[in-house]
């Protein structure tokens, strides 16, 4: 949630009709001037202030002036403009000047010089405008100094987007702490932060809104959304149906809008007396992120994109219709700054506060690539990177694509904010621990912030612009940092811890925090490639990627949620791991990283192999990272079955299908995990030939690829598209495959296909 304030003009003109003395007319682009012999008070108390507000010395032509105060022109501070507002620029405060020159940045020919130090202008168009003011001294000798006026439209949009953080009118900001099961919030008091109060909250809290002064949560792993009184340290909650995956949340009056990401839903919950869910309005697969547009509809993201675009939907709350919008596909090739792709893990959208601007940052997937699909290899950097894509707001939601910015050496952006003026953009780079500053205006990146903190997750800024809050994620804190001015490089002024104690084993933290970093150069090269990037929260990101150039084929990404431990067996589709700590691989090859190991202990004996000697209880970060990975033992709840979590009838039907003989399902998935993966000796798993092999998919290990791993069922829900390959788009189209490789489906009519489908994606 943003809160803009009442627009002040500085240094704008009041009401006298002005004069023209000994200068002309001259026209701005979208803009006019004229002169004027009137001028603000209080000119005269230039400081290093004035001087140090961000302007550029155009000109520097000194002598002896035979004076006693040195030429130097101030031309005033940078300060902010409505468009078609008269604005007053006034050099008074000048040193050593007996003339005065404007010069405007349109191209157009600047008055003589003159002794009045002041121009009138205004601008009709928005934009950043830098008018020169030169300074004359009695010997002829000059100075010119700049000047910035940023010019906007008023605005017109208080912006309501889901975020891991919110901020209230008085600078209070409210976190929530996914992994302590914590909400937290931070006090501005002046130009001091503080720790508010701390509180528990139910299981897995993802977002967070305030509802005046209540904290509406969404928490995922419980499907509950729960409604803080923080002056009370108590909260109400309101049950969700079974694998609703609550995740983003906004408050509009006295409702709050939910995005329920297993339904692909959005819940209306009223907030008034006892809060209860009142409605659940179909919205868009996957649903994650919600904002609420200035004309009363609510933007909702798609997660993880189809391969042919990025997806959000516009729902009008009132009458449940909805309008697709796509983010379209970059066909570009790959380079070392740019690279093509599906804009996909969509978490936020974003609104500015003039109305007529929105942005959704995202990672960029380059999957039309790879030695296989279009014969070039992937490097670090051709893979996937940090994009941000342009919306415009009038009358719905539509891509501008050509505004469309890549960040070199920056993997996913996580989050946004708009300034209050809506012209910077600052987006959390979450694997390269970075915030990017973007002028709205030009596109163009307008300063950074670096070491942020572990996986920046969330961003606010203050009512006033001055202090951006940084959620960092895995460093447990609240960063605060002073962005009134990036001359130079903004550094924390307050740091607020979000947990009073660690919530993982120091061991697991640890993974943690490598499995979701890609800035340290052991992780990976120039910062763009981490775990997470494929398995953000652990899940699968939907991408079918080909992995040709590591002697493998196309593959589609297997979830992590449900794999940890050893339980599972080997690992990917061709059982080319067999441990965890076999990504170290991945790490010195495709991340190009220098690896959690030690060189010579990575190529001891056959370690560097991914079957080789053990890699375990060799390096205390590679432990950490499969400690971590270990601890991701749970399925999600799927949200085909029945509110109480119980089956539906149709699969029950299924369920009987699937156990009985005929057709033979229980041969290969088997077991409480469903699946007979498992080395019958050292390097030799169980594979199966089940018809899906191809051309494309291609070797095991740079050798025959002779069958497939046999993946869990569990979760199936949650993870399209299916086999190895990403052919099948849904569960029913491996059931009507023809030649009964997944079971002997042929014999069964479409109405019980259809009850075994309902039966494998209810598995949780």
């Amino acid at each position: 949630m943003r809160r803009w304030p009442v627009a002040v003009l500085l240094c704008v003109a009041c009401g006298d009709d002005p004069t023209a003395a000994d200068t002309d007319p001259a026209t701005t682009s979208g803009g006019s001037t004229s002169g004027s012999t009137s001028s603000t008070s209080g000119t005269s108390e230039a400081t290093d202030e004035a001087s140090s507000s961000g302007s550029t010395s155009v000109a520097d032509t000194t002598g002896t002036t035979g004076q006693s105060e040195p030429l130097e022109a101030i031309p005033g501070e940078d300060r902010y403009a409505l468009a078609g507002e008269t604005v007053l620029l006034d050099g008074s405060a000048s040193t050593g000047a007996v003339l005065y020159q404007w010069t405007l940045d349109d191209g157009s020919r600047p008055a003589e010089p003159s002794d009045d130090p002041t121009l009138q202008i205004s601008w009709d168009t928005p934009g950043r405008y830098r008018p020169v003011l030169t300074v004359f001294d009695a010997q002829g000798n000059t100075r010119s100094e700049d000047v910035t006026i940023t010019v906007t439209f008023e605005p017109s949009h208080a912006p309501e987007q889901s975020s891991t953080i919110d901020i209230d009118a008085n600078d209070i900001a409210v976190v929530v702490s996914p992994d302590a099961d914590e909400l937290v919030t931070v006090e501005r008091r002046g130009d001091g932060f503080a720790l508010g109060v701390r509180v528990p909250t139910c299981a897995r809290p993802r977002t967070v809104a305030w509802w005046g002064t209540q904290a509406v949560v969404s928490c995922q792993e419980d499907d509950q959304l729960a409604v803080h009184d923080l002056s009370a340290g108590t909260y109400e909650t309101v049950p969700l149906p079974w694998g609703s995956r609550p995740f983003g949340v906004v408050v509009v009056g006295d409702d709050a809008f939910v995005s329920m990401q297993g339904p692909g839903a959005i819940g209306r919950v009223s907030l008034e007396g006892t809060p209860a869910l009142v409605e659940t309005l179909p919205a868009i697969d996957d649903a994650r992120g919600v904002a609420v547009l200035p004309d009363g509809r609510l933007g909702v993201t798609r997660w993880r994109s189809p391969d042919a675009e990025g997806q959000l939907v516009l729902l009008n709350p009132q009458r449940g219709e909805r309008e697709p919008v796509s983010l379209q596909f970059d066909p570009q090739a790959a380079s070392d700054t740019e690279a093509g792709g599906v804009p996909s893990y969509l978490a936020q959208l974003l609104i500015s506060p003039i109305g007529d601007l929105a942005a959704v940052p995202s990672l960029q997937a380059n999957i039309d690539h790879g030695a296989y699909v279009n014969g070039e290899d992937f490097s670090f950097e051709t893979t996937l990177r940090g994009v941000v894509s342009y919306l415009d707001v009038a009358g719905g939601l539509s891509e501008d694509f050509t505004r469309r910015r890549h960040f070199d050496n920056r993997g996913l952006l996580s989050a946004g904010v708009f300034s209050s003026r809506g012209d910077f953009l600052f987006l959390a780079s979450r694997g390269s621990r970075a915030v990017e500053r973007v002028d709205t205006f030009t596109g163009a990146q307008a300063g950074a912030i670096l070491d942020v903190g572990f996986a920046p997750e969330g961003l606010a800024l203050t009512a006033d612009d001055r202090y951006l809050y940084v959620e960092a994620f895995m460093s447990r804190e609240v960063v605060v940092f002073d962005v009134s001015s990036f001359a130079v490089l903004p550094t924390p002024i307050a740091t607020i811890p979000i947990t009073s104690e660690e919530p993982l084993d120091p061991q697991v933290a640890l993974g943690k925090v490598l499995f979701n970093d890609s800035f340290d150069v052991r992780l990976s090269k120039d910062g763009y490639m981490a775990c997470a990037h494929c398995h953000l929260d652990g899940e699968s990101d939907r991408r079918t990627w080909d992995f040709t150039g590591r002697g493998e084929g196309v593959r589609n990404t297997i979830t992590l949620l449900g794999h940890g431990g050893d339980a599972h067996g080997p690992m990917h589709w061709s059982a080319n791991f067999d441990e965890v700590h076999d990504f170290e691989n991945d790490i010195r090859g495709p991340q190009s990283g220098m690896g959690l190991m030690a060189d010579e202990d990575f190529e001891a004996g056959t370690r560097s192999e991914p079957l080789g000697d053990a890699k375990a209880g060799v390096s205390t970060e590679l432990d950490a990272l499969a400690a971590y990975v270990s601890t991701l033992e749970a399925f999600p709840r799927s949200p085909y079955r029945e509110a109480d979590g119980s089956l539906t009838p149709q699969a029950e039907a299924g369920q009987a299908l699937f156990e009985s003989a005929t057709l033979g399902c229980t041969t290969c998935h088997t077991g409480p995990r469903m699946t007979d993966s498992a080395f019958v000796a050292p390097g030799e798993p169980v594979l199966h030939d089940v018809g899906t092999l191809t051309e494309a998919s291609g070797q095991r290990l740079g050798g025959p690829l002779l069958g497939i791993d046999t993946p869990t069922l569990r979760g199936l829900w949650n993870n399209p598209p299916y086999l190895h390959d990403g052919s099948a788009a849904t569960v029913l189209d491996v059931l009507q495959s023809a030649g009964d490789e997944h079971g002997a489906t042929s014999a069964l009519s479409d109405a019980e296909r259809e009850q075994l489908a309902a039966y494998l994606l209810s598995l949780d």
